[in-house]
């Protein structure tokens, strides 16, 4: 994990490009490298963690001159890509390996050849072209700003402050309010966006080309072998899928931790990972007292004989934590779990620079209780939409706007003057990629949660969180190969009834205690509403109402949404954004 930044289109841009590297020097606290050439500025702050020599500095330039890259993430297949590609090496990094491979091979087959999570932009001298690129699932991030003249590029929108003036998207506003985050393209600040999950965009002589290089065709071409006749075999593959994803997820040259949960599939990759001879440290949040996964943590850990240490995250501390929250958080978000998740950070950081979660592991193998009996609850909710008592069209529409935590006429009252019209579903109807849906509720919703939620939210949140800290967060579940494999398993294999992941936990049950397997699960949510009853009630005193948003329509909320307005609240306050 690195930082990353840039400036096309713009003379003399050198300075500014460090100005936005130093707002990043958190994700990259071991160095800092600049290129420019006419019409080029890039920025790189390094975290070391694949060859910790000044060889793998960055920016970087191939062996023959033509192509320039800066690269945040990691290419986890680079020993197998770089045998492949030959010839001699200055360095042993992955981005080294990336850099010729795009080279050699060109962009886009090489995208397609790498296993791995990142954001990149690279300059070719020789075309004087800008080409950036981000991860199939949206593990990097990549947020630009783009007037027309000059296009600027960041891992976070903090670093892009300088281009603009601060003023709020009201559609990414009113997508917040819907979601709870704001999902790409969209980004919070009028003229900047996000590059989705999966694309590349390209910048030539003033013409901005977006396009995606990842497409939904690839993500059902990986059928699952005896047409998922034979268990056994079934099994085998599976577990074949999460042992070389959790294989090359431990190439590191600096110590990897691991967080337990307790859940299932942060245990599941404690085993994978003990099975190779990795005995990781192990780390476990108790959120404010809540200990109802500690002791399945325990067990694991136990059982495995790894080291396990227990991080609290106390309610008295959620004012501060909320504040540290907005600084390293540049949209508003309203995902409650951040602040666990940025304990945990703050923890790690201390020692380590690489920690391995389940991250995914419930949009591959169907983990959410939302997805118990969703046929059934899908058919009423089309029913009550072709009513006009719920919103949505389509039935990707139905089961998106169903969950909306503030529904359109709420978000229009509260936005008042500002308010864009139904930016959910106008981001729903022009998606390609959702309206190629598979067919059937729980395979829909699979496949609208890992392109909306997943790639939006639960990245983001892992991302922003720990690279606050100067950590890498690397989640084997998130490899493309096991998300395209699971997308062709049968429903029985997913869910039964209010069984779910039945696969995985068939798969690994031998390795693990049984009952790991059978206690219900648990979220990595917080007490939202007993916060803002208890430690949270002068911040809601002194936040509330917001002037950004009609008064009226802020009054007599509580638990979600009460949460959601509040963390828009501060996140306004602490980044001076104004309409």
């Amino acid at each position: 994990m690195c930082g990353i930044a840039g400036i096309a289109g713009k003379a003399g841009t050198l300075e500014l490009v460090r100005q936005m590297t130093r707002l990043l020097a958190h994700r990259g606290p071991d160095g800092e490298g600049t290129f420019t050439s006419p019409g080029i500025a890039l920025g790189h702050r390094r975290l070391a963690i694949l060859d910790l020599s000044p060889a793998g500095d960055q920016p970087m330039t191939s062996r023959d001159g033509r192509f320039t890259i800066v690269l945040n993430g990691e290419i986890f297949n680079y020993l197998e890509l770089k045998a492949q590609l030959g010839g001699a090496f200055r360095s042993s990094s992955d981005t080294e390996v990336l850099l010729e491979a795009c080279a050699e091979w060109g962009v886009d087959r090489a995208l397609n050849a790498c296993v791995g999570m990142f954001a990149f932009a690279l300059w070719d001298h020789q075309r004087r072209t800008l080409t950036l690129a981000r991860d199939r699932v949206g593990e990097k991030p990549l947020v630009y700003f783009w007037d027309g003249v000059v296009l600027g590029f960041a891992s976070e929108l903090k670093a892009l402050r300088p281009l603009h003036e601060g003023h709020l998207d009201p559609a990414s506003v009113d997508a917040y309010f819907a979601l709870g985050y704001v999902p790409a393209p969209l980004a919070i600040f009028r003229d900047t966006r996000k590059l989705p999950a999966g694309h590349l965009l390209e910048v030539h002589e003033g013409d901005v080309r977006e396009r995606r290089w990842w497409f939904p065709e690839c993500a059902r071409g990986a059928e699952p072998s005896a047409r998922l006749s034979d268990k056994d075999a079934r099994h085998h593959q599976l577990r074949s899928l999460v042992s070389d994803s959790v294989r090359l997820r431990l190439r590191s040259d600096v110590p990897v931790a691991l967080c337990l949960s307790g859940g299932v599939d942060s245990s599941v990759i404690a085993a994978e990972c003990a099975h190779q001879g990795a005995k990781l440290d192990a780390f476990t949040v108790a959120l404010d007292g809540d200990t109802s996964d500690l002791p399945w943590a325990t067990k694991v850990a136990r059982h495995l004989g790894l080291h396990h240490e227990v991080i609290e995250a106390r309610s008295r501390d959620v004012a501060r934590q909320m504040e540290d929250c907005w600084d390293c958080f540049d949209e508003p978000f309203a995902d409650s779990s951040a602040l666990p998740s940025l304990t945990l950070a703050q923890t790690l950081g201390v020692h380590y620079k690489v920690v391995l979660t389940g991250d995914g592991g419930d949009e591959a193998f169907a983990g959410y209780r939302h997805y118990e009996h969703i046929a059934a609850k899908q058919f009423v909710k089309a029913a009550a939409a072709g009513a006009g008592l719920l919103e949505g069209e389509g039935r990707v529409g139905v089961y998106v706007q169903s969950k909306a935590t503030f529904a359109l006429g709420e978000r229009a009252r509260l936005m008042d003057a500002h308010a864009p019209g139904n930016t959910l579903s106008q981001l729903l109807s022009s998606d390609e990629y959702l309206q190629q849906a598979p067919e059937g509720a729980l395979k829909q919703a699979l496949w609208s949660d890992r392109h909306l939620y997943l790639a939006n939210d639960l990245t983001y949140k892992t991302d922003m969180a720990l690279s606050s800290c100067g950590v890498e967060a690397r989640a084997p579940f998130l490899d493309h190969r096991l998300l395209e494999w699971s997308q062709h398993l049968n429903n029985r294999d997913l869910v039964r009834g209010r069984k779910k992941k039945v696969i995985l936990k068939e798969a690994y049950r031998a390795d693990l205690p049984s009952d790991i397997f059978d206690r219900p699960k648990h979220g990595f949510g917080a007490p939202v509403s007993a916060w803002l009853e208890g430690p949270l009630r002068d911040t809601l005193n002194a936040s509330l109402p917001c002037p950004m948003l009609d008064a009226d329509s802020q009054k007599h909320l509580s638990g979600q949404k009460l949460w959601t307005l509040l963390a828009f609240a501060r996140w306004t306050d602490r980044w001076g954004a104004s309409w």
